[in-house]
């Protein structure tokens, strides 16, 4: 750096990170510290799942219920957005938050129905980002989509882009929202675009399927769309390539009768670009389709008889699927994955099948004489689920999986394929070594899970608050006598903080120019909130925020907080 620079930093005192009413006397002395959250129960009776709560902090974010092997997990950090699978209350809020697969909170997002949080890459740098609206996946006003934005936010969680797509759609009746996008996908593309979904209530003939000619449905779309402007790039409607014949999903009661009960007869609820073309996920016909730029079908695969690519496999029948994706293996093979659901809504409890993580080896261009090969099929016998709606299936970096169960509160995490004398059916169904529960049943749901390395430094401050010890505390043990106060503190979204440097005085640094706060020590980050024990004597108090063991320095303080007298 050149030597100009480093003096203008030290000029803004920011070099070294460090403020001039701060001594770092004895920063290395170890302070007594703990993980201080609490686990809530309602009790019983209660449908809320059990929670976790903090003094810093008024998140509550639910408390994972937790199994697991010894064997190695992949690394990363777990994304889910819990919310009410009914209007029964199940979670105790909803919002979308960043988990260790420890069942540590690392950040709680704004409380709002949310869906579909992960990490992605725009203009070269990660990026969080996750759907914001009316509706959910699971239960909105029109059950199955909903209507809302697409929020991006950096790495310090400061909102960069809100995608509000440009679109004329019809709402259902007595339904208002500024912006339209679906909550089914929002996939930034290696062209700096997103991919979204969205829903148009439109009137259509439906006597070919046994409904009403002046009939309503659900026209689900396929688009392309500016980031930054919102303008469509590029849409695509099932209704406009594809007979209405086609819907598996069945058509009853007052469905299809009014603008308010519009049929769902296609169900877009997954878009990958795959070259210049679009992978497109079609739930109710249970199909995947691959549409050229101009809208074209390319090919099509299905869960009943393979499309174009010919018989599917022993045990490879899918329907109701979501999270279609295609990793291109070369120039003429391919492997294409599903959360296969195998349930609807409309399934008898008797009937239930278990979903699973199906992967298929497929040849490209499709011939039917080389069909698909089952290569996953995945699914836990300890302990099968059988989701009727939303799901997701990821492939970690370790060779991994990753499957969140959707309507059901239930993630897996399964080992890599084991190369062992195991019989190659065992290998297909996979090994669970990782699974936690964040709800009861269908009462919660996240509509997808992922589990991604990300790196944050929030913009905020840390967060501290001060108390007097309970006479059960549990650092009572090695405070000593005289020590009374405890602290609190934790920064929501931050990822990488090792320690906390205390400082404490006698008077209040920021509010007097000659007053000086000593570093007194420093403690051990525990979880996402650390309790700390506070120097007996100190009538002021800060911490700083040490990233990663090598650094010594604090990157960001709290607010001095004063201790009562």
């Amino acid at each position: 750096m050149h030597p100009a620079y480093v003096a203008l930093l030290c000029l803004l005192e920011l070099c070294g990170a460090r403020s001039p009413h701060r001594h770092q006397d004895d920063s290395d002395h170890i302070l007594c510290s703990a993980n201080s959250r609490q686990i809530v129960n309602n009790g019983n009776g209660s449908t809320i799942w059990p929670w976790q709560t903090y003094k810093s902090s008024n998140a509550t974010p639910p408390a994972l219920q937790i199994n697991r092997t010894n064997e190695s997990l992949s690394d990363g950090l777990l994304f889910l957005a819990p919310s009410d699978g009914s209007s029964i209350p199940g979670t105790k809020e909803q919002a979308p938050i960043i988990m260790r697969d420890d069942g540590e909170l690392v950040w709680n997002g704004p409380v709002h129905d949310s869906s579909n949080l992960l990490v992605q890459t725009l203009d070269g740098k990660q990026v969080l980002t996750y759907w914001s609206g009316q509706g959910s996946a699971g239960y909105s006003l029109a059950i199955g989509h909903g209507f809302g934005q697409v929020v991006v936010l950096d790495s310090t969680y400061t909102v960069i882009h809100t995608v509000c797509p440009q679109l004329n759609l019809t709402l259902p009746p007595g339904a208002t929202a500024r912006c339209v996008a679906d909550v089914h996908e929002s996939k930034i593309t290696d062209r700096n675009t997103m991919l979204i979904t969205a829903y148009n209530t439109t009137p259509h003939d439906l006597s070919s399927i046994g409904g009403p000619t002046n009939g309503w449905l659900l026209d689900s779309l396929a688009l392309e769309v500016d980031i930054v402007t919102g303008k469509v790039l590029f849409s695509w409607s099932p209704l406009a390539y594809l007979q209405l014949n086609r819907t598996l999903f069945p058509l009853s009661g007052a469905a299809g009768t009014s603008q308010s009960a519009p049929f769902d007869a296609f169900h877009v609820n997954s878009i990958q670009l795959v070259g210049n073309n679009y992978l497109i996920n079609i739930r109710n016909v249970w199909a995947t389709f691959l549409v050229s730029p101009t809208g074209k079908v390319i090919w099509e695969i299905n869960g009943l008889d393979g499309g174009d690519f010919g018989a599917l496999p022993e045990g490879g029948t899918f329907s109701w699927q979501h999270d279609a994706r295609l990793e291109t293996l070369n120039s003429s093979a391919a492997l294409i994955h599903w959360f296969a659901n195998n349930n609807d809504e409309f399934t008898a409890p008797s009937d239930i099948k278990p979903s699973t993580g199906l992967t298929f080896l497929i040849t490209l261009p499709p011939d039917p004489s080389s069909p698909p090969v089952l290569y996953t099929n995945y699914t836990n016998p300890k302990n099968p689920v059988g989701s009727w709606s939303q799901g997701s299936f990821q492939y970690l970096p370790n060779g991994s999986a990753l499957m969140g169960y959707g309507a059901y509160a239930v993630i897996e995490e399964f080992g890599p394929k084991r190369r062992t004398s195991t019989s190659d059916d065992t290998q297909k169904k996979g090994h669970v070594r990782w699974s936690a529960a964040f709800g009861s049943g269908d009462l919660v749901s996240s509509y997808r899970v992922f589990k991604q390395e990300w790196h944050a430094t929030p913009a905020t401050k840390p967060s501290l608050t001060v108390s007097r010890a309970a006479a059960n505390d549990t650092l009572n043990h090695c405070a000593g006598r005289n020590s009374t106060w405890r602290g609190y503190v934790s920064w929501n979204g931050a990822t990488d903080v090792t320690r906390w440097l205390v400082y404490a005085g006698t008077s209040n640094a920021n509010a007097n120019a000659n007053a000086t706060l000593k570093a007194v020590g420093s403690v051990r980050k525990e979880g996402f909130e650390t309790e700390f024990v506070v120097p007996q004597g100190a009538a002021f108090v800060q911490v700083g925020a040490v990233e990663n063991e090598s650094h010594r320095d604090a990157v960001r303080w709290s607010d001095v907080v004063a201790i009562p007298a």
